[in-house]
């Protein structure tokens, strides 16, 4: 695990990164000195896997876990690869369904069984049914298998050392590893660097410089979507405007854009330096091209074994589910776009689940307020009619249970309860008083994010149908999934290979160099000078004699994200400084607003569905809903009761993914929200005292309804550096 270097002539590079290795996927380099375990961590050469090591160590809950978790990982692929061979091979199906009988020498009759051994074939008989079609089944799933077997005995390996980490240079035990916040192990971690030296190039970290290690392809992400380069919008005949962003297609991005041999990075840390030259730009998106291609043949190729060997890890993982609680369906999930699309720069991923689940109450009662009249009625009568049919078999089953017997009696039994079910999902009990404008201004408090063309427009059906778009129900999640191999082969012929010159513009043009970090997204630095949006802050620090001012919208990040995010971070990290004057003075200033004018809200624990409602009266976007003017103060109140609803219990059992959420980081979520809604209020002003709602300043909705019609900046511009 660790290299000692004994020759003590060699010397440490002064600046840059050393390649990987590649017999290795990383290694630990230091001196040798008589203290080993003092400097057992020195001169970590890829600390970007070495941090996320860090965090997911702590997230997953210690060493055991990440063990049991990947053997258990392995076994699913080797019981999903056996079992789908025995259901296909090894039963005698004519001898299950009675068709034939199971020894020829005698006839089975009514009151016969069936035994288990009548129907199991044995092992010979079953392989002499393979095929070619069988083999070539089986070796993706073999080499995927494989690859789990490695990725077990690379757990072990790495994460042992992650462990002697904990223990050694933080002073954790595992048995206490669950008592700390993610926060108390970064300030360890940064402590850490001082005696450890795990970063030769700054002798101090701080918090962005392991946020950005750790999330630098996330961020590279989040730009891409913020700036609408990855296709996620399709124009679907009498569907309309369908946002569609699958698992499959997340992986494949991944792989071309990060990881891959071809991608545009020649290791964690470092683009490929013909990315950075203008003049490559041409040749860079033609062989782009060429790799997009090939990646979608192979697509093409796998898609039978990747959509079966889904079809059968769903069924598996949710039949049981869904057969004891059908209603599951029916339930609202965010989609993998909006953690995308909703997600700062530099926000981890128990932060943004976090926010998600506290969203999840107002967002799912905000689309429960939209259940169409037809529907309803509909969902009524259908659950009388299969009452009305239902009632008559049980009561002859009470009588006789013969009639279980009679053919596709259980499975007229099964579907019908399945429908009565899904029926009453859709039928809401629910008697109280709903308001659309503070149900999505309960929304914004956490999410962040929402289109200023919502604002004013949350009653209207237009605003719902985008809204259910990154807020589907399950099954519309778990559709997307299974015919994610049969349709991702062609978003990426058809739809990201024409868009292969803006990806190599983006990465030319939104990469920033920083010293001790390597190459990261330039938006992920947070920097108002060179990529803050003048419509998102007070017109005082925007003044148009100010560079930000005059800095051209392709430079700009959409939607405020840069504002959102370097005011997250800020309140999320008290003790880091920005490096920017203008981003600290902003920071300042926003926090000094939103505490002098949530003082009251601050000393308290409030409901955490229901903070939003003590602040939301004095904001400029949503002071008293319409729709609750000429209410009584109690009705008012029993409204803001109903915000809270009641939490689903598959949803609330998830909150988030670190086992400790800290009364410290309770409050800190309050004061986050409390300023990004105060940002959306500047905004709004900004907006009208330029006297244009719709102006083309706003950030670009990537939740319009015609997509097409959107504005896209040029990417084409001089690159820069950040050092």
């Amino acid at each position: 695990m660790l290299k000692i270097l004994e020759n003590k002539d060699i010397k440490m590079p002064e600046t840059g990164y050393q390649v990987l290795s590649s017999e290795r996927e990383e290694e630990v380099h230091f001196q040798f000195t008589p203290n080993v375990a003092r400097n057992r961590w020195n001169h970590i050469e890829d600390l970007d896997t070495f941090f996320t090591r860090i965090y997911l160590y702590h997230q997953r809950h210690g060493f055991i876990c990440l063990i049991l978790q990947s053997t258990l990982d392995l076994l699913q692929v080797i019981f999903l690869l056996v079992f789908s061979l025995f259901l296909f091979y090894c039963i005698d199906y004519p001898v299950l369904f009675r068709d034939k009988p199971a020894d020829s020498n005698r006839v089975i009759n009514g009151t016969d069984k069936v035994r288990l051994s009548d129907v199991f074939l044995p092992a010979s008989k079953c392989t002499s049914k393979f095929t070619i079609f069988t083999y070539l089944y089986m070796i993706p799933l073999l080499i995927f298998a494989l690859f789990r077997l490695m990725k077990v005995f690379n757990v072990a390996y790495h994460y042992a050392d992650i462990k002697a980490f904990y223990n050694v240079a933080l002073r954790i035990p595992d048995k206490e590893l669950q008592n700390f916040t993610w926060r108390e192990i970064i300030h360890k971690v940064i402590e850490a660097q001082k005696e450890q030296n795990m970063c030769i190039h700054k002798l101090d970290l701080t918090e962005l410089d392991i946020y950005q290690r750790i999330l630098r392809t996330k961020n590279y992400l989040i730009a891409l979507v913020n700036k609408s380069v990855l296709p996620t919008h399709f124009n679907i005949p009498f569907l309309g405007d369908v946002i569609y962003f699958s698992h499959g297609m997340k992986y494949n991005l991944n792989l071309l854009l990060f990881w891959g041999p071809w991608s545009p990075f020649e290791n964690n840390w470092h683009l490929k330096p013909e990315y950075k030259q203008a003049g490559k730009r041409l040749e860079l998106a033609q062989s782009m091209r060429k790799t997009i291609s090939w990646i979608a043949l192979i697509n093409v190729l796998l898609s039978p074994v990747i959509f079966t060997w889904q079809l059968i890890y769903k069924l598996c993982d949710n039949a049981q589910m869904v057969k004891n609680e059908p209603s599951v369906l029916s339930i609202r999930m965010w989609s993998l776009y909006s953690k995308i699309y909703l997600r700062h720069f530099n926000e981890l991923d128990h932060e943004l689940s976090a926010r998600l689940s506290r969203a999840y109450v107002p967002a799912a009662k905000y689309l429960q307020s939209f259940a169409a009249p037809v529907s309803v009625i509909i969902a009524k009568n259908t659950m009388f009619f299969t009452s009305a049919i239902m009632v008559p078999i049980l009561a002859l089953t009470v009588y006789d249970d013969s009639i279980l017997s009679i053919e596709h009696m259980i499975t007229i039994l099964s579907g019908l309860s399945l429908l009565f079910f899904i029926c009453r999902s859709l039928v809401d009990d629910d008697k109280e008083i709903v308001c659309q404008e503070s149900l999505m201004t309960a929304i914004l408090t956490e999410v962040h994010y929402l289109p200023d063309s919502w604002v004013g427009k949350a009653h209207t059906q237009q605003v719902s149908n985008q809204f259910s778009q990154i807020f589907p129900f399950k099954a519309n999640y778990l559709f997307n999934e299974l015919i994610s191999p049969l349709v991702t082969p062609f978003i990426l012929f058809f739809w990201l290979r024409p868009r292969s010159l803006e990806i190599v513009d983006f990465y030319r043009n939104y990469t920033a160099e920083v010293a001790g970090v390597g190459d990261v997204c330039a938006f992920s630095m947070m920097n108002l000078r060179k990529n803050g949006n003048p419509a998102w802050r007070s017109p005082g620090p925007s003044s148009p004699g100010t560079p930000t001012a005059k800095l051209p919208q392709v430079d700009q990040a959409e939607d405020g994200k840069v504002e959102m995010s370097l005011l997250s971070f800020s309140v999320r990290n008290p003790t880091w400084d920005p490096v920017d004057i203008e981003a600290k003075e902003f920071v300042d200033e926003i926090i000094a607003k939103t505490r002098q004018k949530y003082s009251s809200t601050n000393n308290s624990l409030i409901n955490p569905f229901q903070h939003h409602d003590m602040i939301g009266s004095t904001l400029h976007i949503a002071e008293i809903p319409s729709c609750l003017i000429g209410l009584d103060q109690s009705t008012r109140l029993l409204h803001k009761e109903g915000l809270t609803g009641r939490p689903n219990r598959i949803n609330s059992s998830s909150i988030m993914h670190s086992s400790i959420f800290s009364t410290s980081d309770y409050l800190t979520s309050i004061e986050v929200n409390q300023s990004a809604l105060l940002l959306h209020s500047i905004h709004r002003k900004q907006l009208e005292e330029r006297g244009n709602h719709a102006s083309t300043s706003v950030s670009q909705s990537v939740l319009k309804t015609n997509t097409n019609l959107q504005e896209r900046t040029p990417l084409l511009k001089p690159s820069a550096r950040i050092i």
